[in-house]
């Protein structure tokens, strides 16, 4: 038996999320070509289970082979060939038997586009924010800087039909850059509650356009109330980057 790990990229657009409890989904396009390849059915397990219109570039899949010799390289190919264009196998590799993608992840990279320009360029309909507001981008470093650190992010939760029983994550970075009217938001933690990434890309920008004052972004944790913390950014804006394991993220979090 081998234990298989993919690193998958893919643009969510017209997918509804990673999971395949509706279709189409990037699990069941995945399985369907893994079931052509393999001629056998295997189960997947993703690091991250992504959103409807979610895009990622460094999501982490494995399943169990059960046979021991497999040539990885026709794999790949094979199901590159298979899936369709908006899903890439990026790397294909044998890992340690006890790998698990979700439990072993030691941290999360997410990465958020939106654009302020009057006009949205159809080029960027899928994959930016549109938000048409001046945004300032000191205070929305300072806002991002209040985020830093262990915390109860509860109010950067969304509802859950089995909610949580802890909500304290810990955020390494958050990067803010501008390029004209586009801004770039990386976001770097252990783990990240129910579109909780989406969550802080959207108080950030409220605080940046004045929606929310800087100074009610602590208060705004502690009152642990989402109706208080902005909206969630849409789904489109938002990218999984990369999946962190081992002791990668605190090298990540202290250059």
């Amino acid at each position: 038996m081998k234990n298989i790990k993919l690193t998958l990229c893919y643009d969510g657009t017209h997918f509804h999320g990673w999971q395949k409890t509706f279709y189409p989904s990037i699990e069941e396009e995945l399985a369907k070509a893994l079931l052509t390849a393999l001629q056998q059915r295997v189960k997947l397990q993703a690091a991250s289970r992504t959103d409807a219109g979610v895009h990622a570039e460094g999501q982490i899949v494995n399943f169990i082979l059960e046979e021991n010799s497999v040539d990885l390289h026709k794999l790949q190919y094979s199901l590159n060939q298979l899936l369709p264009s908006s899903i890439l196998v990026k790397e294909i590799e044998i890992a340690e038997d006890s790998f698990h993608p979700t439990t072993d992840a030691t941290g999360k990279e997410y990465e958020y586009r939106l654009t302020t320009s009057k006009y949205l360029d159809p080029f960027k309909r899928n994959s930016h924010w549109h938000f048409p507001k001046k945004l300032d981008l000191d205070l929305m470093n300072d806002a991002a800087k209040l985020l830093i650190g262990k915390k109860d992010f509860k109010a950067l939760t969304n509802f859950k039909i089995e909610p949580y029983t802890d909500t304290i994550r810990t955020l390494y970075r958050i990067e803010i850059r501008e390029d004209k009217d586009d801004f770039l938001i990386t976001i770097l933690g252990d783990h990240f509650l129910y579109k909780m990434a989406r969550n802080i890309a959207g108080l950030i920008c409220y605080v940046g356009a004045g929606k929310i004052p800087l100074e009610d972004v602590e208060n705004v944790l502690a009152q642990k109330l989402r109706k208080n913390a902005g909206m969630t950014a849409p789904a489109k804006g938002l990218t999984l980057k990369k999946i962190y394991y081992k002791n990668t993220i605190h090298a990540f979090a202290e250059n």
